[in-house]
């Protein structure tokens, strides 16, 4: 059973073809021009849109080659493409993409949530995934905390009252000065930073209330004062954004233990962009073994936006429900189906 997984959600475009039978990966692209779009200081839709139609047919191609399969109905079964949420232009790239071969081919097609795709994207690290388990999704656009029940099941706990975690680096990254996106960068800094400097000069939001939510909106605020003042200048911008990170780690690890907890569930999946994070993985471990808790996440490739976990979610969602019909829309604001 052989899927063609296509993501064009935001500014990557990835293939992927996935075993859904042998639950192996045979083979994945993922082509990223952030060169593009960091002059600007952030993703540009339209660029992010011609993109994807200049990258998606020959990558397509690509991986067919690189499986050593033929692009044809004769051996590729279902073809899955993320329908939302991300950016309109690059998603109706590819959901279109996606109903052409389709029809062409005379194979079934499912358009996939990115986010059902970030939550099941552990499993193709670990195919001996637990359920139920807590799920934190960590990106540029999402902080949430799910209870996942199965591959297909998931309810919502709590999410970000504002910014995301993601956007959150990004932004304190161009109050530092530093080019878009910031995040790795930061990252670095935190793994190398003394701990105590400076000494929680940034507020935890929320994180001493017992509720699952994040608020990241005045964290960045607090950054921007603290930047403006006179002790700011006896801390480098290194140590400065280490404590960012710092402050947000502890937020997003605090709220997703508190869910293990409350739903006397001992294993948490961290995935998103930001799961990438070394520094998180760091703290993620350290707490995890102080608390008791089993803490899981993603290959590095697949933390990122990757076409592997859209042909995953798009299996479960297959076997689940079937194809999807061709007057299946983009939307660029798609929810987790919950329940």
């Amino acid at each position: 059973m052989l899927v063609l997984g296509i993501d064009t959600s935001c500014d990557d475009t990835s293939v992927a073809i996935y075993d859904a039978r042998e639950r192996r990966l045979l083979s994945e692209k993922v082509s990223s021009r952030m060169e593009l779009h960091a002059r600007y200081g952030g993703v540009v839709p339209e660029i992010a849109a011609r993109q994807h139609l200049e990258l998606l047919l020959p990558m397509i191609e690509s991986v067919h080659e690189e499986a050593g399969v033929a692009p044809d109905p004769e051996t590729i079964n279902l073809i899955a493409a993320t329908r939302g949420p991300g950016l309109i232009g690059g998603l109706l790239v590819g959901l279109g993409c996606a109903k052409a071969l389709s029809l062409g081919w005379g194979v079934p097609y499912v358009g996939v949530n990115h986010l059902d795709g970030h939550l099941v994207s552990a499993i193709l690290t670990n195919d001996m995934l637990p359920y139920p388990h807590i799920a934190l999704i960590v990106s540029g656009g999402h902080s949430e905390i799910y209870k996942a029940n199965s591959p297909t099941e998931y309810f919502l706990l709590g999410e970000t009252r504002d910014d995301a975690a993601g956007e959150l680096l990004d932004k304190v990254g161009r109050l530092l000065g530093l080019p878009f996106p910031a995040g790795e960068i930061i990252d670095g800094w935190a793994l190398e930073a003394d701990p105590e400097e400076p000494p929680q000069k940034f507020p935890r939001p929320l994180l001493n209330r017992d509720v699952l939510e994040f608020s990241f909106s005045g964290l960045k605020t607090a950054c921007l004062y603290f930047m403006r003042s006179e002790e700011a200048k006896k801390y480098s911008r290194e140590s400065i954004g280490a404590e960012v990170l710092r402050a947000a780690v502890d937020c997003l690890l605090g709220k997703a233990f508190l869910a293990c907890r409350t739903q006397s569930i001992d294993t948490l999946v961290i995935s998103g962009g930001v799961a990438s994070s070394r520094y998180l993985h760091r703290e993620a471990g350290k707490r995890a073994v102080k608390e008791g808790f089993n803490v899981t996440f993603p290959d590095p490739n697949h933390c990122t936006d990757n076409a592997s976990m859209i042909a995953l979610a798009g299996w479960y969602r297959f076997e689940k429900s079937g194809p999807d019909d061709y007057d299946l829309d983009c939307d660029a604001s798609l929810m987790v189906s919950t329940g």
